[in-house]
């Protein structure tokens, strides 16, 4: 899984359909997301915290199944994410 692809859709900068189920989304989005740090826990999340180009902060948690959840400015996110690979 491309970190750089979930944090780019979780920031609104990868084109995505909100209304579809299902998508492939793929591409460089790391000149677009900022700086971030990610670690992982326990029990196998990941957590990513960074700012984007604009200095707003985000913070995101994607757990073992690929369920998404996060803050990015005063936006709350949460979707699924699947490596097609």
């Amino acid at each position: 899984m491309l970190i750089s692809t979930v944090v780019a859709v979780a920031l609104g900068v990868a084109p995505i359909k909100q209304d579809a189920p299902t998508q492939i989304v793929s591409g460089d989005y790391s000149g677009r997301i900022g700086r971030y740090s990610q670690s992982v826990d326990g029990g196998g999340a990941t957590h990513i915290i960074g700012r984007d180009r604009n200095g707003a902060p985000y913070e995101l948690t994607i757990d073992r199944n690929g369920n998404v959840e996060g803050s990015v400015a005063n936006h709350v996110v949460n979707f699924h994410v699947q490596d097609q690979g």
